[in-house]
């Protein structure tokens, strides 16, 4: 009998994993064949198809933090909680079997669910834009800010302690600062998820300080996404170690790389 599952906690780091291990255990003990998706700060791995979720007799879902699930309707669903996957894998895989198996033509729903992600996570275009809607903001707000401290005229920022300065202090020396950082860490974090957001974020800030603008941080948004992209397909730790690498080991080595070649 086969069983698939889901894992995932708020931070995506070490209860994903050993909810996974525990399940994965507990299935192989009783002859179970049990595929398990993790949805950690690495982002999905091990992902569920069409046909996993098809020819599945019964769906669990071990999560702490909110997921999708319209690519589960009509099929036999258990909810627990990461602390009983981990405290207690076997009594879970116990009642997943004991649930009405539902067979279901889900193909086309999953399908779409798959095309939709694809077309929002995938090509550079879209990952630029990712990066350019989360600077707007900041270019929105800096340049009022700036705009408003002219009000007072246009050289009066430049007598401190005045409000003419402290506007054009927060929109030119604070807003429009992190544009370029939030641009490049953006465009890592649309590529990598979360282990590509420091990378970029440090790789746009170089470029900034070098002076090589908004073209720099494009640069180093896109080296910092892939780079960690890379990174994640050829690490392969233990299951009880994962959770060292979205939080130290991809970051520091793709922040590495990223500063040095920004240098």
């Amino acid at each position: 009998m086969k069983l698939v599952a889901v894992t995932s906690c708020p931070t995506g780091i070490a209860h994903t994993y050993m909810a996974a291990e525990a399940l994965e255990k507990a299935a192989k003990h009783k002859g179970v064949n049990l595929k398990v998706e993790t949805q950690g700060s690495v982002g999905v791995e091990n992902e569920l198809t069409t046909d996993d979720i098809q020819n599945a007799h019964a769906v669990i879902i071990a999560v702490g933090s909110s997921i999708s699930m319209e690519r589960f309707e009509g099929k036999s669903v258990l909810e627990v909680s990461l602390s009983d996957a981990i405290k207690d894998p076997e009594n879970i895989i116990d009642r997943a079997l004991k649930l009405k198996s539902n067979k279901l033509d889900l193909s086309k729903q999953v399908n779409e669910i798959k095309e939709q992600r694809s077309q929002e996570r995938t090509g550079p275009y879209k990952h630029l834009m990712a990066g350019v809607s989360f600077m707007l903001p900041l270019v929105v707000a800096g340049g009022l800010a700036i705009a408003l401290s002219f009000i007072f005229g246009i050289e009066a920022f430049k007598e401190e302690g005045t409000l003419a300065a402290a506007l054009m202090q927060i929109g030119g020396g604070a807003a429009f600062a992190l544009m370029v950082p939030i641009l490049a860490g953006y465009i890592a974090f649309s590529i990598a998820d979360r282990p590509g957001l420091a990378p970029g974020l440090i790789g746009g800030m170089l470029a900034s300080q070098i002076g090589a603008g908004f073209l720099g941080g494009i640069i180093a948004g896109f080296v910092a996404g892939y780079t960690v992209d890379f990174l994640k397909k050829v690490i392969k730790l233990p299951k009880t170690l994962e959770g060292l690498k979205p939080i130290l080991i991809l970051p520091l080595l793709s922040s590495l790389f990223v500063g040095l070649l920004m240098m």
